[in-house]
């Protein structure tokens, strides 16, 4: 069996008032968040902490530009802690910003600097999907060569990572639906990766029975299901962070790394185009291993949970998000070989692949996705 780590604190608060009563942000913290979140959910508390927007520093995923704008920014400000409130993007800049050692970003990307801890970080996530508050990598686009890359380490773990079911309560469904799509492929990568061990497999499987069991009570009863469902899928996306975290995820993400770069795809989006494309192959290559069993899971699941007649999870997925076709982001065919290229040279994910995946294999599934 392979190591397992959890390395942040996790608390579950049962209100924003908790949190900020609990955690008391003050003159000596900084939070990084969204204008509409600080609006929504925090103006009314009159914190006393420098508060700064990561939109006003562009738009977006995280990106090196980005990052190196607003540790200009903070850079005089005496400081102990960062409070992350936020998505992925949120969070992701956070963990860099929490570092020392170096003036660009670039500097710690491409490993001329190692990535040491500075300040503590409490992660909050508003979204449901990254799991973010609970692993050590942030993931940055590369702005001149539009590649996005992973900085990873122990620095990099949240210290706390806050669960405030309250501040999904104003998350609009499109936000809901992708981000919670990335929880459930980290969960299935997580599931399939081959350092996945009996302790990862609990969170896993877990995660994507609650995601799955929310899914089919949107399904049935429309998207006011939402708010019903927040706080358990809330909570998978921190489980399915916590199986990743120790296992890693494999092609469906080094796949949508060059759609999310070059055509700047959300995320989860980006990962759910290429879910079906990889699931189906590895079926092919290797139908009697774990994904069998993880197969079996899955439809365990949506019978327990009544789903109708025999439908599969593709067709749950597809009536929580329309699933798009490459050309309808804008994709050209000629470039899916550059993208096949671009996911071969992601190789800190491919080494966690359900069976090894050539180029050819690659570009065949661009091309069937296109």
């Amino acid at each position: 069996m392979g190591t397992f780590k959890v390395a942040p604190e996790i608390e579950l608060f049962e209100s924003a008032d908790r949190f900020i009563e609990q955690l008391c942000p003050g003159p000596r913290d900084v939070v990084l968040t969204n204008a509409v979140i600080y609006q929504q959910h925090l103006r009314a508390y009159n914190l006393k902490s420098a508060v700064f927007f990561q939109e006003n520093y562009g738009a977006g995923e995280p990106s090196d530009t980005m990052v190196n704008a607003i540790l200009a920014d903070m850079k005089d400000l005496p400081f102990d802690r960062i409070f992350a409130v936020g998505g992925g993007t949120v969070l992701d800049v956070a963990k860099i910003l929490s570092l020392s050692g170096f003036k660009n970003v670039l500097e710690v990307l491409h490993g001329q600097v190692p990535p040491v801890k500075l300040h503590r970080l409490v992660a909050v996530p508003t979204t449901c999907g990254t799991g973010s508050e609970v692993t050590n990598i942030a993931i940055l686009e590369e702005t001149e060569s539009h590649i996005k890359k992973g900085i990873a380490g122990t620095a990099l773990f949240p210290d706390q990572a806050a669960l405030v079911p309250d501040f999904l309560r104003d998350l609009p469904y499109r936000f809901f639906a992708f981000s919670s799509i990335d929880a459930l492929i980290h969960a299935l990568e997580s599931y399939l990766a081959p350092r996945s061990n009996p302790i990862t497999e609990l969170f896993a499987t877990e995660a994507v029975r609650r995601i799955v069991t929310a899914y089919l009570d949107i399904a049935g009863q429309g998207q006011t299901a939402q708010a019903r469902q927040s706080p358990s899928v809330l909570l998978a996306s921190t489980l399915a962070g916590i199986a990743f975290a120790n296992t890693g995820v494999g092609a469906v993400h080094a796949m949508s790394y060059p759609l999310g770069g070059k055509y700047h795809v959300a995320h989860g989006e980006a990962n759910y185009a290429f879910l079906g494309a990889v699931m189906e192959r590895y079926l092919e290559r290797n139908p009697e291993g774990k994904i069998k069993q993880l197969n079996e899971f899955v439809a365990n699941v949506l019978r327990t949970g009544r789903a109708p007649g025999t439908m599969t999870l593709a067709d749950l997925l597809a009536a929580i998000a329309p699933l798009k076709r490459l050309r309808d982001y804008g994709v050209k065919e000629e470039e899916l070989p550059e993208f096949a290229e671009a996911a071969m040279a992601q190789e800190r994910l491919l080494k966690n692949n359900y069976v090894a995946l050539s180029y050819s294999e690659l570009l065949q599934m661009y091309q069937s996705r296109y």
